[in-house]
C-alpha cells in the first residue's frame, strides 16, 4: 500500500512538470513557409516588423470553430497593423472542402495554410486546439494561449502584442 501511494506521487509529481514545461521548449524567431490556401506563397520573414497572431486549428474543433468570428472582426479593426494567420491541422477528419467551406462561411480574408506534415505545429510545440500565439513586432513569442480564446482575452493580448 505504502508502495502504490509513493508511485502515485511520483506519477503526479512527472505529470505536473510535463504539464509546467510546454511554453519553454518553443524557440522564438520560428520561420513559417508554405502555401495558402489561397494558392499563394506565404513567408513569415515578409512580414517583419508586423505583429502576428497565429491561430492553430481544424474545421470539426467545436471551439477552434468559435473563435473564427472574433479572429475575423480582430482582423478588420487592427488590418494593416496586425498579421493573423491560420494555420490548418491536418485532423484526418476534414477534406480539403470542410476547410475552404469553413473559410467562406465565415468571409475569412486572413492568410491560412494547410500543415498537411504538422510541421508548423511541432516547431511550436502545439498540444491542443485551438492554440493562438502572440508574437510582437520582431515576431517573438509573447503570449501561447491553449483552448478557447475569448473575444476579451484576445483583445487584451492583441494590445500587449501592439506595444
Amino acid at each position: 500500500m505504502f508502495k502504490l501511494k509513493i508511485l502515485t506521487a511520483v506519477l503526479l509529481f512527472v505529470l505536473v512538470l510535463s504539464g509546467c514545461s510546454d511554453n519553454q521548449t518553443i524557440e522564438n524567431n520560428i520561420q513559417i513557409q508554405g502555401k495558402t490556401t489561397n494558392n499563394e506563397n506565404f513567408n513569415s520573414l515578409d512580414f517583419r516588423g508586423t505583429p502576428m497572431i497565429i491561430n492553430f486549428w481544424y474545421p470539426s474543433c467545436p471551439p477552434c470553430v468559435k473563435e473564427i468570428p472574433t479572429l475575423v472582426q480582430t482582423s478588420e479593426r487592427y488590418e494593416n497593423k496586425i498579421l493573423i494567420l491560420g494555420i490548418i491541422h491536418n485532423s484526418f477528419f476534414d477534406s480539403e472542402e470542410d476547410r475552404q467551406n469553413m473559410i467562406d462561411k465565415f468571409n475569412v480574408h486572413y492568410p491560412n495554410i494547410f500543415d498537411e506534415e504538422g510541421e508548423i505545429f511541432q516547431k511550436f510545440n502545439i498540444v491542443g486546439f485551438p492554440s493562438t500565439i502572440f508574437l510582437d513586432n520582431n515576431h517573438e513569442i509573447i503570449e501561447k494561449w491553449t483552448g478557447f480564446l475569448s473575444e476579451e482575452n484576445l483583445d487584451k493580448y492583441t494590445e500587449e502584442m501592439m506595444q
